[in-house]
């Protein structure tokens, strides 16, 4: 799908997604905001927000190789977390103030224990976050943020207040209220966005200033609608899997006749399904959604069910043909969540394809070839 109507507002989101740094942040900075590194999805950024930081995603993008990183990491690890830590070891994020990494998985961990040894570490801070729910992993939980909040209070010398939480809390509500139009936006038989776009607009939201991003995403959303430019996808996919963030990516699974019109991934949908409560306790409120209520993450142990049942219900509310999914080289979490994903899709007919790939694009005529002869499968079953 090619536009006739120039966007002018998604501009500065597709150059804020596609590059690691961007004239929003360098603002902030020069204002004397604080930029604070970590992972989706499970980092509760709120808190952040609070002590007046500004949260930021740390991955790869830009990278062209992991010639650095390599005398870090195996050749084992998998190339988000090795293009990541070449970026870090290139000077790619040198405007960070701080970063706080978690247990997302094995080899991101290591991230943080590698950055620690490095001159200058803007790492201050590690969460453990149990891969299981449940009363004990709660409190287990509950400890973990409260030393969180101890240390970003210490490494800033601010004071979190509960006045503080509550405005984070807030602001962060509204990016997710607005992201959840745009994907409502998607669900009938014309779309505003390609896929490519959608996924970039997501990416950017990880990576400004809250507050730019609402002013820019309230600017796309009015923008959209007033030039009513829609598509209609002959073949609608859904977009899951891990650390992908590639323009290049994205653009080639769209390529082959069919269009991305929803995604399940962690800065995107699951994201923005829900919003924080916002009356009572903020802390408790912030500690109930990330363990709780927001929608389950890859790496927690007994929400398959939950987790499979979230793609069906998205392959029906969004009217979905197919399924593609892609995991990381190395990447066991993924694996797994494939293999489920083959059984639950299966079961109900749903046409599924997986991918294996690089964090760069490589391999592209492969992946091509595979995606055409999935579209044309998919075409021909609904003749």
């Amino acid at each position: 799908m090619k536009r006739n109507k120039e966007v002018s507002a998604l501009r500065p989101l597709i150059q804020a997604a596609t590059n690691i740094q961007n004239p929003y942040i360098e603002k902030a900075k020069a204002a004397g905001k604080k930029i604070v590194g970590y992972l989706y999805q499970e980092t509760p950024v709120e808190i952040l927000t609070a002590a007046g930081c500004v949260p930021y995603f740390i991955r790869g993008t830009g990278s062209e190789g992991t010639e650095m990183a390599e005398a870090y990491f195996r050749h084992l690890t998998c190339n988000y977390v090795r293009h990541t830590f070449n970026q870090i070891l290139d000077g790619q994020y040198k405007f960070l103030d701080g970063a706080v990494l978690y247990n997302a998985c094995d080899h991101a961990r290591r991230i943080y224990d590698n950055w620690l040894t490095l001159p200058n570490s803007p790492a201050f801070h590690f969460i453990y976050i149990p891969k299981k729910r449940g009363d004990l992993a709660k409190g287990l939980y509950t400890e973990e943020i409260q030393k969180f909040v101890e240390a970003t209070e210490k490494k800033f010398n601010v004071k979190i207040t509960p006045e503080k939480l509550e405005a984070a809390i807030k602001l962060h509500n509204k990016v997710r209220e607005l992201q959840h139009q745009l994907y409502e936006m998607q669900k009938g038989e014309k779309v505003y966005l390609t896929g490519t776009e959608l996924i970039l607009v997501m990416l950017a939201g990880v990576s400004l200033p809250a507050e730019d991003y609402i002013e820019l995403l309230t600017k796309l959303i009015a923008e959209l609608k007033e030039n009513d430019e829609t598509f209609a996808p002959k073949v609608r996919l859904l977009y899951t899997g891990g650390h992908a963030d590639s323009i290049e990516f994205f653009e080639l699974l769209e390529g082959q006749g069919a269009n991305i019109v929803v995604d399940n991934l962690g800065f995107g949908s699951r994201l923005s399904a829900k919003t924080i409560k916002e009356d009572g306790d903020p802390l408790t409120n912030i500690i109930n959604y990330y363990f709780d209520e927001m929608p389950a993450a890859t790496r927690q142990f007994d929400t398959d069910k939950e987790r499979m049942q979230r793609v069906i219900d998205m392959v029906h509310d969004w009217n979905i043909d197919g399924v593609i999914s892609s995991r990381l080289f190395m990447c066991d979490i993924w694996a797994f969540e494939q293999y489920l994903m083959r059984h639950y899709l299966g079961e109900l007919k749903i046409p599924n394809l997986e991918l294996e790939v690089d964090y760069t694009p490589e391999g592209q005529g492969q992946i091509r070839t595979r995606v055409q002869a999935f579209v044309e499968s998919i075409n021909a079953a609904n003749q």
